[in-house]
């Protein structure tokens, strides 16, 4: 298992924020998923726009002022990110802060990574950190690599 945290520049993971703003997850939707007062997970699917990457552990959003993925993110503010590419899932946990003044009628958050890791092929992505995972910031299982000259 590989892990690095986000001032290991010599990784060859992505960091949470390269995997948002990579070309591959432009084209695919970023999930992100909160926990309402009765402990049922709220999705939200923020559009670009109201999504930006600020730098390499904050990301900012903009959601309706009314909808429940705001009043989760005001009582409670973590929250999880699901960004896809075409080989790896990134599980981006983050903990939320409320914007003052924002523009227009949006409520503006900012999120701030705490935790991040790749989600093993074949398995259903944790919605929790394992313990000990807050400091882990990219994480991956080596992959087996397939021979497909002697596969039949």
């Amino acid at each position: 298992m590989f892990a690095s945290n986000l001032g290991d520049t010599e990784s060859a993971f992505p960091t949470p924020t390269t995997a948002i703003t990579s070309a591959q997850a432009r084209q695919r939707p970023v999930i992100m998923i909160t926990r309402s007062p009765d402990g049922r997970s709220q999705v939200c699917v923020p559009d670009a726009g109201e999504l930006r990457v600020i730098d390499d552990r904050r990301v900012r959003v903009a959601v309706w002022p009314s909808s429940p993925t705001a009043a989760d993110l005001d009582r409670d503010a973590s929250a999880l990110l699901i960004v896809t590419n075409p080989s790896d899932v990134h599980l981006i946990h983050v903990t939320a802060r409320r914007l003052a003044n924002a523009a227009m009628v949006w409520a503006h958050y900012e999120l701030t990574v705490t935790s991040s890791r790749t989600a093993a092929r074949g398995t259903a992505p944790d919605l929790q950190p394992a313990p000990g995972e807050a400091e882990v910031i990219t994480e991956s299982r080596p992959r087996k690599r397939r021979d497909l000259a002697t596969r039949r």
